[in-house]
């Protein structure tokens, strides 16, 4: 396997050595702005019960449960080493009841209609074997009124990584506006995390 092939695969499913230590790195350091920015976007408060798909390290799923007073932030990532270290970092936040982790894949979770009051994902898009499903999915579980902000890095910057097209699939935010939109979903802005230029991009929506 190609050390192309290996990072990607990696990108999609941490796991291993490289997965417990390297990806903990790369992902809080690279996401750190457009995390930043799907907080913000998020805007997580009171009693809102909050579902992040691919949670990775936990540091999204910490900030917004800093933000709540009795509200909830849920997670589901099919990684086991991320959920361990997520688990790890959240621990006070679980253990107040105000952090629910889950192992899984989000296509398969028994989610309830009319759920989260928000929904957020930060670079799993690539990653979604049948987008339009999921979308469905994700507009399904939000209550009415209900946000999902979807955080990536645009098509014409992730070309010029090394990366694999077998594992990665690449969006504009022209695509994912457009794929929202088909789903049925209202109000959709597209948000640049530190200027335009950047590469990188929210895509935020309401039912």
């Amino acid at each position: 396997m190609s050390f192309k092939d290996f990072f990607s695969r990696q990108a999609r499913k941490p796991s291993g050595l490289f997965g417990r230590f390297c990806a903990p790195i790369i992902f809080d350091k690279g996401n750190r702005v457009l995390n930043q920015r799907m907080v913000g976007l998020v805007e997580a408060s009171g009693s809102d019960r909050i579902l992040e798909i691919g949670f990775g390290t936990g540091t999204v799923v910490c900030k917004m449960a800093n933000a709540l007073t009795d509200g909830v932030v849920e997670g589901i990532d099919f990684s086991d080493t991320m959920v361990d270290l997520a688990r790890k970092r959240n621990r006070h936040h679980v253990v107040e009841g105000r952090v629910q982790l889950s192992r899984g894949n989000f296509d398969e979770m028994p989610y309830e209609p009319d759920s989260f009051n928000s929904v957020c994902s930060a670079n799993t898009i690539y990653f979604w074997p049948d987008p339009e499903a999921t979308s469905d999915r994700i507009l399904d579980i939000l209550k009415p009124g209900g946000s999902l902000v979807l955080a990536f890095v645009g098509k014409e910057s992730m070309k010029a990584k090394p990366l694999s097209k077998d594992v990665f699939s690449l969006y504009s935010p022209e695509d994912v506006h457009a794929l929202l939109e088909n789903a049925g979903f209202s109000s959709i802005e597209i948000h640049h995390a530190n200027g335009p230029d950047s590469g990188m991009h929210c895509v935020k929506a309401t039912k």
